[in-house]
């Protein structure tokens, strides 16, 4: 009842289910139970077998505690299924299946019965809560709906079960506790399931269950290695002879490999400290040494010595310090950079079941060590042994006292055992002799049981303090390794929190940035690389993934993106843990092994590279290694807040690339990123280590390597405000923009070379002054990102693209939504005014990024501070008030902010009565909507004056709202509304919670669906590729030439697809692939097809696309029946969902205006017009006519009326326009632009051939039809005509009988006869005789056909376009068409042919030589000059003002031109 839903006290449900899964009587029961049911169906034999076997155990059963028969049962079982015939086999398995499967349940005991049972549990609740992990509700609950439409009860099933998630979550976690621990690997296909659920309803059971997963591994990882080091005579031949050498070299490949293996050896290796093989014992110690000092252990020198204490294991090593010769200030090309300077240490271990042994124990081990006869020297560089040496202690056995004070998290338990190890160590004996034999640093391990990992503390020596003392920041990690992670970076903050990750590779530390505050997470790891290939792929099953993909990458790349997934996966098991999840989380990785340059690159490209250019080179690989990876994981990274990762590597190489390298990469937005590469170099001046960039100077120039971190800057503050609102910080998407174009030029095929300049260059528009207001003109300006004042800023941006390789230039205005949420105030809509007007008056496409919360709300905080009530009874304020003012002194100090009366009172006192606060500030409230309707008009007017469109990046509202449709093109992010007020504030002007989220109200199912979105993105980076998608459409600005680039897809390709029963329209535009993934090219270029406004009006298809490399827009018909969805209002108890058929082949209300809104946009852009027009007509319903269809179908003649770009009216094969389908899409409502054309297959006419027979083919023809063409009735007629004259009435009556049966008889195919008939009026041959079309033209050569036309066509209006400005506006169209025909009918070119008109090669070779038609443009010039001149001379005023007018335009000319007009000038007034 509990997972259905329903309360039910847990403790008593999970308490009652053990006892009775530990009832030794329970399996006895439930046979019993089982048995009676089938008792009188099963056969008699089987019966009283089973009842036989029973019996002799169930009377034990309770006082014995006697186990279940369910082994001997299922015998039986099977012997009689066995012995069954063939055919009666099936029948008897259904039949025993209820015994068969609970003897199953009981074969492994009770235990896995219990196992069973929980099972069962678990997946009742997954199959319910899967469902909801990682969706939105309402999604989850209208797929759950279609889906159980039948049967809607399931439905609400399932939904109770999910309100009761906290009860569940609840239940689920006991029975883990006291039902999974004890063996979780059982359990493991669950545990997986439950912790990929992600959502915060789940945080807690998916960490609960990731922590046993873990558990399994590491039980696994033991196991194995235990395996590796002991079994080793499969390896060699002569596996009896222990000291051959191959047998060495076995162990010791053995150990390398774990040695170098990215997994949790460390705590599987201390899991076999007491291992009872001792020989297994040293090689599991050795190898944990050689793992924790592994790049400075002095090769052989790990000895072992048994002690009755313990085992006691001693070795040399490295300390390794890294001198300069010189600093980077005054380097020496010819002499190396560094210089390592090693001294040798030893260190020891311990290994012990008591911490009485420890004092024993470590004289004994540093009587091993400081008396060691044996020298280990290396390149003549040691130096004598000093203070330095390492001492590690381990506690084994799990019954230890203090592996039971488990590390759960409690800090009392942590404190006590750190008080236990440090007691002891501060023993005058014990602490005296290891500080006189130089040891620095104890770590402490401490076993645990099984599956656990074990506890480690680090105690330095404290010369303070003059004892050891544990290190907290050092806790959990190994001394030797620790100082790779570079925790001292970290010792500027306090309180650090540190968090275990589920493999122990990396290591969590939580910090609180002040001010904010801001949870930052700092997460480090050692980077361990396989020394080959097969020693990493030796341990895939215990953790590692690898995919076809890593392997293409270089081998270091591969290692830094495994250990960056692995730390995402922990983010990702927090991201709903309130007191872990970080803001900003910084990864670092240290890679232990030094690489060489062919480990940067792929295998198996090797790299020559010239010794003097080797720095550089690397810094370039460095560079693009580390954006592949960005772009493997930045969106990942992104989404968990993980915004910068550093990795640090040693390069070994003889030339100047060898040495220490940092890659630093700032994530910017998930899709874009920041690299920086640097050297480690000692400072000079500094006498520091510091970061050191090559080329370009990075932020970190210069910076101590060793510096402490700082808190957040002022961007990254930003930055992270703008991820809190789920969006981009506005200041980040020029680098966005950058990103996009960067990929639009490395993914041309057309040949095109992307050019050597920035594909980009930005340059901010601010205000000329400060306090720039309404009417301030903006300036460029170069300054830093994020030092705006107020909530709106904008860019000038000079775009590269394939287009326009010379740049385009756009304006990118965008809300900060980090500035009090992005609301429009009065200066923020002075500035979005003014970017509109220069939009408009340079005619240059602008773009708006919309992110923000509506008009400002504000009050006057200096009068809400100090403002005073008069209650009506001063003694009982709850009997109310009459109003508020300000005291004499306020009044005085603020009066200015305030309209208010002096009242007197009788008392003497004087108030100041508030009538109204106007405030100190302006924008506090109605004049932010004034504002308001200033850009809603200045933005609705750059639509109709030049290209506008708006991204909706973040949530937009009110005013916010109102910009995206009057912009009329807008693209919206799927997890982004567009809204007019918040849900809550609905919810209480309704009184009910009604509404849960804004994503409701104006979410992409509402707006995508409605005719606000033409198109939709899931993210930023997408969102900024479709803008410059559809800027790839469109002329550099008003009037400009339209951009064309050569086409990939050939023009000369035929049309492949070929429709069978109707026309696909997608198909049909862009091409399909067929069953056998054969391309079927359609009449468009493939792949440039970009729909638009797709989830609205469905029947209608639109979009843009390219035909031949020219962009145009297209308009298409849905030819299936598609289904309108009509969403309920949860606002209206009684409405509900509708959902209404829509036929293809017909205008709706909304199908016919989005045709009108499509092509009233592509006018505005100035795109020539494809029209596949296939409609049967309109719907002319009640309620259509009511929601306007004629309306729509009006608007839409009127668009086509007023088109200024070629109009390709086309009726494609299979195709057919029919009655007010045709009429408003006829070529005569704007004969000098619209074109029509149609397939051979094509049909047109008033009505269907159907129809039409109604009315000009009724019975009436039909039958005399028939009379005249079939020879059977013409001659039955005759012979009735005579017998009417002679016979009797009854062979009259006769005949009129047969003339009736064969007209019945001949009625069906002669209606078809009249249907065909009616067909040959539709033809596209009788529209092509009747002019109604212009052409016929066939499907298959359309595209060829329309790219010619297009081209042609383009030219002409091209031309068309400088005659009517040559002559003046009063020019007509096709005026100006008839005279160019006659120039070029008249040039050397034609030489009079009229059929010279129909050669396009000839026309362009005549109109691309400007001096054919030069002299006429300017004669037509001077005759509009002439015309001005004559209208001023008719009216005396103006022809007085005519010298003044005439020398105000010689000021404004170049003094070479005004010279020359001044001579002309001259020569005509002689």
């Amino acid at each position: 009842m509990i997972l259905a839903g329903y309360d039910h006290n847990i403790d008593e449900v999970v308490q009652n289910l053990l006892v009775c899964l530990d009832s030794p009587e329970l399996p006895f029961l439930q046979w019993q139970e089982c048995l009676a049911v089938l008792a009188t169906r099963l056969p008699k034999d089987l019966r009283t077998a089973l009842e036989a076997k029973f019996r002799e155990f169930e009377g034990i059963s309770s006082s014995l505690n006697i186990d279940f028969p369910a082994k001997l049962l299922k015998g039986v079982l099977e012997v009689h299924l066995s012995s069954c015939p063939e055919k009666e086999k099936g029948a008897h398995e259904r039949l025993v299946e209820p015994l068969m499967s609970l003897v199953k349940s009981y074969e492994g005991g009770r235990e896995s019965h219990a196992r069973v049972i929980v099972q069962s549990l678990f997946e009742e609740y997954l199959s319910v809560e899967e469902l909801f992990s990682d969706n939105i509700q309402a999604d989850v609950i209208e797929r759950l709906r279609l889906q159980y439409k039948k049967d809607l009860l399931r439905v609400v099933d399932i939904v109770l079960s999910h309100q009761g998630v906290r009860s569940k979550n609840k239940l689920i976690l006991r029975l883990m506790e006291q039902l999974v621990y004890p063996s979780p690997a059982a359990y493991r296909d669950k545990l997986i399931r439950f912790s990929q659920l992600n959502h915060t309803n789940y945080s807690e059971l998916a960490l609960k269950a990731s922590q046993l997963l873990e558990h399994t591994k590491l039980s696994e990882l033991r196991s194995t290695i235990a395996r590796s080091l002991s079994e080793l005579e499969m390896f060699t031949e002569d596996g009896e002879n222990m000291d051959t050498p191959k047998r060495k070299s076995a162990i010791n490949e053995r150990m390398e490999d774990l040695v170098s293996a990215p997994l949790a050896v460390e705590d599987a290796l201390v899991g076999l400290f007491d291992h009872s093989d001792h020989t297994l014992q040293r090689r599991v110690v050795e190898t944990y040494v050689r793992r924790l000092y592994q790049p400075y252990l002095v090769k052989g020198s790990v000895r072992m010595q048994w002690h009755r204490s313990g085992l006691i294991a001693s070795w040399e090593f490295l300390e390794e310090h890294i001198e300069r010769k010189n600093g980077f200030e005054d380097q020496m090309p010819d002499k190396p950079l560094v210089e390592k300077h090693r001294e040798q240490k030893w260190g020891a271990m311990v290994i012990i079941k008591s911490l009485q042994f420890l004092p024993a124990i470590i004289s004994a081990a540093l009587l091993e060590t400081t008396h060691d006869p044996r020298e280990v020297v290396l390149n003549g560089s040691v130096e004598p042994t000093g203070f330095g040496n390492m001492m590690h202690i381990a506690l084994v056995g799990i019954n230890n006292p203090m592996s039971l004070l488990q590390d759960s998290g409690d800090e009392d338990q942590a404190q006590e055992r750190i008080k236990k190890l440090a007691k002891i160590l501060k023993e005058q004996e014990v602490s005296s002799s290891l500080h006189s034999a130089g040891v620095r640093v104890i770590s402490c391990i401490i076993q645990r049981d099984e599956g656990r990992a074990p506890m480690r503390h680090s105690f330095h020596w404290s010369v303070e303090k003059l004892y050891y003392a544990e290190e907290p920041l050092l806790r959990h990690l190994e001394p030797p390794l620790s100082i790779y992670l570079e925790l001292d970076k970290l010792k500027g903050y306090e309180d650090i929190h540190y968090t275990l990750s589920r493999d122990r590779q990396w290591h969590l530390y939580t910090v609180v940035d002040k001010p904010g505050p801001i949870r930052r997470m700092f997460l480090r790891t050692l980077v361990r690389q396989p020394t080959m290939n097969e020693g990493f792929t030796a341990y895939q099953g215990l953790g590692i993934e690898t995919t076809g993909t890593q392997w293409t990458v270089s081998f270091t790349s591969r290692s830094i993106l495994r250990s960056l997934v692995t730390a995402l996966e922990e983010l990702e098991l927090n991201v709903h843990n309130a007191t872990v999840k970080p803001d900003h989380a910084h990864m670092y990785l240290c890679i232990l092994r030094e690489q060489q340059i062919d480990d940067l690159v792929p295998y198996p490209k090797k790299l020559d590279i010239d010794a003097e250019q080797e720095e550089v080179a690397v810094e370039a690989i460095l560079e693009g290694l580390a954006r592949e990876i960005h772009a493997a994981v930045g969106v990942r990274m992104h989404r968990l807040s993980a915004c910068e990762w550093e990795v640090k590597l040693w390069m070994a190489s003889s030339g100047q690339a060898n040495g220490a390298w940092r890659i630093v990469v700032t994530n910017v937005t998930g899709h874009t990123c920041a690299v920086h590469i640097y050297r480690e170099l000692e400072h000079t001046s500094k006498q520091k280590v510091v970061y050191h960039s090559i080329s370009v100077h990075g932020p970190l120039h210069l910076v101590p390597v060793n510096a402490h971190y700082q808190p957040l800057g002022s961007l990254d503050r930003k930055r992270l405000l703008a991820r809190r609102s789920s969006t981009t910080y506005c200041y980040d998407f020029p680098l966005a923009f950058e990103t996009v174009l960067e990929q639009i030029w490395a993914s041309q095929f057309s040949g095109m070379k992307k050019p050597k300049d920035k594909v980009i260059k930005v340059t901010e528009l601010v205000f000329a002054d400060e306090k720039g207001s309404w009417g301030t003109p903006l300036v460029s300006l170069e300054r830093p990102a994020g030092l705006n004042d107020f909530g709106m800023v904008a860019w000038c941006m000079e775009i590269l693209t394939p287009e326009f390789p010379l740049g385009r230039t756009i304006l990118v205005v965008a809300n900060d939504v980090t500035f009090k949420a992005g609301s429009f105030g009065q200066r923020e809509d002075a500035f979005f005014l003014a970017v509109t007007d220069l939009a408009c008056n340079k005619k240059i496409p602008l773009i708006y990024l919309a992110a923000n919360s509506g008009a400002r709300i504000g009050a006057a905080d200096e009068v809400k501070s100090c403002f005073k009530v008069g209650w009506s009874d001063e003694v009982f304020p709850d009997r109310g008030f009459q109003y508020v003012y300000l005291s004499p002194e306020d009044h005085a100090r603020i009066g200015s902010s305030v309209i208010a009366h002096e009242l007197k009172l009788e008392n003497g006192e004087t108030r100041w009565v508030i009538e109204a606060i106007v405030g100190k500030e302006d924008g506090l409230g109605v004049e932010n909507l004034s504002g308001s309707g200033a850009i809603a008009s200045a933005y609705s007017r750059a639509y109709n004056e030049t290209f506008t469109l708006t991204y909706v990046t973040g949530r937009t509202v009110g005013i916010g709202a109102y910009l995206t449709r009057l912009g009329m093109r807008c693209i919206q992010r799927l997890d982004q509304p567009i809204i007019l007020t918040g849900f809550s504030a609905l919810n209480k002007l309704l009184g009910r919670e009604v509404y849960s989220s804004h994503m409701q109200l104006g979410g992409p199912k509402i707006m995508a669906t409605n005719g606000v979105v033409h198109l939709t993105v899931s993210d930023d980076l997408e969102g900024v590729s479709a803008i410059l998608k559809w800027l790839s459409c469109i002329p550099p600005c008003v009037g400009g030439a339209l951009p064309i680039l050569s086409p990939s897809d050939s023009p000369e390709r035929p049309v492949e697809y070929f429709p069978e029963n109707s026309c696909d329209p997608r198909a049909a535009i862009c091409g399909i692939f067929d069953g056998n993934g054969k391309w079927l090219g359609g009449i468009f270029d493939k792949d440039s097809f970009v729909e638009t406004l797709e989830g609205w009006a469905r029947t209608v298809v639109t979009g843009r696309a390219k035909l031949g490399g020219i962009p145009v827009g297209i308009v298409a018909v849905e030819t299936q029946t598609v289904m309108k969805v009509i969403p309920a209002d949860p606002g209206q108890l009684d409405s509900h969902e509708r959902v209404v058929p829509q036929a293809g082949q017909v205008w709706f209300p909304d199908s016919a205006t989005k045709t009108a809104q499509a092509i009233f946009d592509f006018n505005r852009e100035e795109l020539p017009l494809f029209i596949l027009a296939n409609w049967r007509g309109f719907s002319g319903g009640q309620r259509d006519l009511f929601e306007g269809i004629l309306q729509a179908g009006a608007t839409i003649v009127e668009n086509l009326r007023t088109y200024k770009q070629p109009v390709f009216v086309y009726i494609p094969m299979m195709g057919e326009l029919r009655g007010g389908a045709w009429a408003v899409l006829d070529s005569k409502i704007n004969s000098d632009h619209i074109e029509m054309y149609a397939d051979r297959t094509a049909k047109g006419n008033v009505l269907e051939p159907e129809g039409m027979i109604e009315i000009k083919f009724r019975t009436k023809d039909l039958l005399e039809c028939m009379g005249r063409l079939d020879q059977q009735l013409i001659n039955l007629k005759a012979k009735l005509q005579e017998t009417r004259s002679s016979a009797p009435y009854g062979m009259v009556d006769s005949l009129q009988q047969q003339i009736k049966t064969r007209e019945k008889q001949l009625l069906p195919v002669y209606t078809q006869v009249a249907t065909k008939f009616a067909e040959l009026h539709d033809s596209s041959l009788r529209m092509e005789a009747k002019g109604v079309i212009r052409e016929v033209v066939d499907w298959a050569r359309s595209r060829l056909f329309f790219c010619r036309r297009l081209c042609r066509r383009i030219a002409e209006c091209s031309l068309i376009k400088d005659v009517i400005d040559a002559a003046g506006e009063q020019l007509l169209h096709k005026s100006a068409m008839d005279m160019i025909k006659t120039w070029f009918l008249n040039s050397d070119i034609a030489k009079g042919r009229e059929d010279a008109w129909m050669d396009d090669e000839a026309f362009f070779a005549w109109k691309d030589d400007s001096g054919n038609y030069e002299a006429k443009l300017q004669e037509l010039r001077a005759h509009k000059v002439l015309l001005q001149l004559t209208n001023i001379g008719e009216s005396q005023s103006d022809l007085k003002a005519l010298p003044q007018g005439l020398a105000a335009l010689l000021s404004k000319v170049e003094p070479s031109s005004r010279e020359r007009l001044v001579d002309e000038l001259r020569k005509v007034l002689g």
